[in-house]
């Protein structure tokens, strides 16, 4: 317990102590409403501060996937540890309640992250004693790294990434505890090689730690056999993954496109499901006949915009519709993930703010695999050309599924880098 309990020195260490202790209520009230809200089987009281369910195994990788879209891309990641190490449980924690339903979907043992608090951090790694720590992307949590050191558990950082934005701070404002958190970490998998020079920037170079450019997991998920949704013989276009302030433009848009293609479907999909309520307002506010429903509905003829308030399913509508805008890209969010879209030949539509993915785009843009644009009439003038020309965007979405076929394998090198850290038996 005492080496847990070893503070960061610096003021970023003093700083990120007391926003802890600060944050404490709030944290509090949040893991009780998760646990009221969850199914009744998944329900367990203060899970947040290490109450674990008596049902996780013991000695287990623990793979944690912060959200919905981290969990998604640990699919190929999942599917090969559970090949390469099939006689070592594997347990997925999450930070949000649409990861949590996504690791259930899975089959996978889950459980909610533990906040990170060092007397949190020392119950939750008592208990579980797991043989390797693995983190999707960029989860820098000082006190659940420093316990995993004091464990003697390693820890690999995977598919890792830096924003120009997070770069920055951890650059100016990070210090000593940076520093120290970094060192607690033994493999650093980065996206791309920009991303495993920031990375070495920041100190993570160490003795002890390896950094290796593995590429992008995410390119590696597979092709589903997926049924396609239907919507008949109408000409229909998808915006994915929509968020507060986005949706507007989207239907400002759809009514533009409906001028000239008046028999126009919008299947409008936000990225939060719980938020359906407020957008299906927004749609009669437009003046549009919308309709709310699941992946499984019928559109009646008359309907302009059908509202789909379910997560997990998109797969079916990007495997059916040849028009795709991602949303979180026309507000400030930093777009969504456009390499599920392109699995099935579909090039996207997006805004302009893409730096979660920006590599991704980068190389799609190269390759006139994605059309930009930065407002609601040049949304609605890419669906039409889209709609006018169908053979010329089905080429553009061949170039899409090909930048995607030239980027696979990242799986493949990180389980090669885990290896070292925890062989075959």
């Amino acid at each position: 317990m005492p080496a847990l309990l070893d503070k960061g020195r610096g003021m970023a260490g003093w700083v990120y102590r007391i926003a802890l202790w600060l944050a404490f209520p709030w944290l509090f009230v949040d893991s009780l409403r998760r646990a009221i809200r969850a199914p009744a089987q998944h329900r367990i009281w203060l899970a947040q501060w290490g109450r674990l369910s008596s049902e996780l195994p013991t000695g287990a990788i623990w793979l944690h996937a912060v959200s919905l879209g981290e969990v998604r891309a640990a699919r190929p990641l999942i599917a090969a540890l559970r090949e390469d190490w099939p006689d070592c449980p594997l347990i997925l924690s999450t930070t949000t309640e649409t990861g949590a339903r996504a690791a259930r979907e899975l089959g996978v043992p889950h459980f909610y992250a533990p906040f990170d608090y060092a007397f949190v951090q020392y119950l939750v790694f008592r208990r579980l004693r797991p043989k390797l720590l693995v983190v999707m992307e960029t989860e820098l949590w000082p006190n659940w790294l420093r316990a995993a050191r004091a464990q003697n558990v390693p820890v690999a950082l995977v598919n890792a990434r830096l924003s120009d934005r997070s770069f920055s701070r951890y650059r100016r404002w990070g210090g000593h505890l940076l520093r120290d958190t970094l060192s607690c970490i033994r493999l650093i998998c980065a996206q791309s090689e920009a991303d495993r020079a920031c990375f070495e920037a920041l100190g993570a170079s160490s003795a002890d730690t390896v950094i290796q450019d593995c590429g992008n997991i995410k390119y590696d998920v597979a092709l589903p056999t997926t049924v396609p949704w239907c919507a008949g013989e109408r000409f229909v276009w998808l915006a994915a993954s929509t968020h507060p302030g986005e949706e507007a433009v989207v239907l400002a848009a759809h009514r533009q496109v409906l001028i000239d293609m008046p028999d126009a479907l919008l299947v409008l999909v936000p990225r939060h499901p719980e938020r359906a309520t407020a957008v299906a307002a927004l749609i009669a506010e437009a003046g549009l006949a919308g309709q709310v429903g699941d992946d499984a509905s019928t559109v009646a003829p008359g309907t302009q915009v059908f509202l789909l308030a379910q997560t997990g399913v998109l797969m079916r509508f990007f495997a059916a519709i040849p028009v795709v805008f991602m949303g979180g890209s026309l507000v400030p969010i930093g777009g969504h993930n456009p390499i599920e879209p392109a699995l099935f030949g579909r090039a996207v539509v997006t805004g302009p703010q893409t730096r979660n993915f920006r590599d991704i785009y980068r190389q799609l843009d190269e390759h006139q695999a994605v059309r930009t644009v930065t407002n609601g009439s040049e949304l609605a003038q890419a669906v039409l050309d889209a709609g006018r020309a169908p053979e010329d965007w089905r080429a553009v979405g061949d170039r899409a599924r090909g930048v995607v076929a030239d980027n696979r394998g990242a799986t493949q090198r990180i389980m090669t880098g885990l290896a070292r850290l925890l062989p075959s038996p």
